[in-house]
C-alpha cells in the first residue's frame, strides 16, 4: 500500500511539472490582441482617419503640398481599407485661399465608413493653424 501511495505522489508531481512546463512554453507564443475592439468599431477607424489628416494639415507648410498628400492618402485608403471589411469614403473640399485663416477652415472633410457593425459618418472642418 505504501508503494502505491509513493507512486501516486511521484506521478502527480511529475504530471504537475509537465503541465507547468508546457504552459510556460506556450505562454511565449500567446499574446492578448488588444487591437481587436479598435478594428471592429467604426468610430475608432473614423477618429484615426481624422487624426491622421489633422496631423498632416498642421505639419504641411503649403496648401498645394497638402492637396497632393490628401490625394495620395485617399488613393492609399481606397486600395487598403476594402481588404479589412470596411468601405471608407473620403470626400473633401479644399480652399487654399483660407490656408492661413483661423476663422474659415481651409478643409471641409466628410468621412463615411461602412463596416461590419454599423455605418458611421462625420463632417469635420480642419484648420492649418
Amino acid at each position: 500500500m505504501a508503494k502505491k501511495a509513493q507512486m501516486f505522489i511521484i506521478t502527480t508531481l511529475f504530471l504537475i511539472g509537465l503541465i507547468f512546463s508546457v504552459q510556460q512554453l506556450t505562454f511565449q507564443y500567446t499574446a492578448l490582441d488588444l487591437s481587436a475592439p479598435f478594428r471592429e468599431n467604426n468610430i475608432y477607424l473614423l477618429q484615426n482617419t481624422k487624426d491622421i489628416i489633422n496631423k498632416t494639415i498642421r505639419t504641411t507648410p503649403d496648401c498645394t503640398d497638402f492637396a497632393a498628400n490628401l490625394r495620395e492618402l485617399k488613393d492609399f485608403l481606397d486600395k487598403r481599407i476594402p481588404r479589412g471589411g470596411y468601405s471608407l469614403s473620403l470626400g473633401y473640399r479644399l480652399n487654399c485661399t483660407n490656408w492661413q485663416s483661423s476663422t474659415n477652415p481651409p478643409l471641409n472633410l466628410t468621412i463615411q465608413i461602412v463596416g461590419k457593425n454599423a455605418d458611421t459618418s462625420a463632417r469635420v472642418y480642419l484648420y492649418h493653424k
